[in-house]
C-alpha cells in the first residue's frame, strides 16, 4: 500500500489533533505526521527550513495569534513558486463563503468540515492522488 510520505496538522486544540493523527494512522496512510498547536510555529519552520515542504496539511482557520487565513497568506508569499503541498482546510464553521474565498487563491483543493474520519480520508487519498 502506497502511503503519504509527510503530513502536517496544524490546529490549536491538540485533543483535535490527536484524534485526527490516530484516526490516520489508523488508516495506514500516512508515514510521518506532525502537528503544530498555533500558526506561528509552523511559519517559523517553513523560514527557518527551505526543505520543509509537507505533501499534505490540515489546517485550522480559527486560531490566536496567527489565524489560518494569514498563515495562507504567509505561506503563498513564501512559496510563490510551484509547491506540491496540498492544503485542506478543517474547520468547525460551515460558513460557504470560507470555502469560496479559499479555492481559487491558495493551494486549497478542498475546504472540510470537522471532525476528520476515516470516510473523509479514504476520499482524500483516492480524489487526490495522494500517494507519495
Amino acid at each position: 500500500m502506497s502511503r503519504i510520505n509527510h503530513t502536517v496538522l496544524i490546529d490549536d486544540n491538540k485533543t483535535t489533533n490527536f484524534l485526527n493523527k490516530y484516526l490516520m494512522l489508523k488508516s495506514k496512510r500516512f508515514k510521518r505526521i506532525e502537528e503544530f498547536i498555533n500558526g506561528h510555529t509552523v511559519l517559523e519552520r517553513f523560514e527557518k527550513d527551505q526543505s520543509f515542504e509537507p505533501d499534505i496539511i490540515f489546517l485550522d482557520i480559527d486560531m490566536p495569534n496567527i489565524n489560518g487565513w494569514e498563515l495562507l497568506e504567509r505561506f503563498e508569499k513564501l512559496y510563490s513558486k510551484k509547491v506540491k503541498t496540498k492544503i485542506f482546510i478543517l474547520s468547525s464553521s460551515i460558513n460557504k463563503e470560507y470555502s469560496q474565498v479559499f479555492k481559487p487563491k491558495y493551494f486549497v483543493p478542498e475546504y472540510l468540515i470537522k471532525p476528520l474520519n476515516l470516510t473523509i480520508i479514504e476520499a482524500l487519498y483516492h480524489k487526490y492522488h495522494l500517494k507519495s
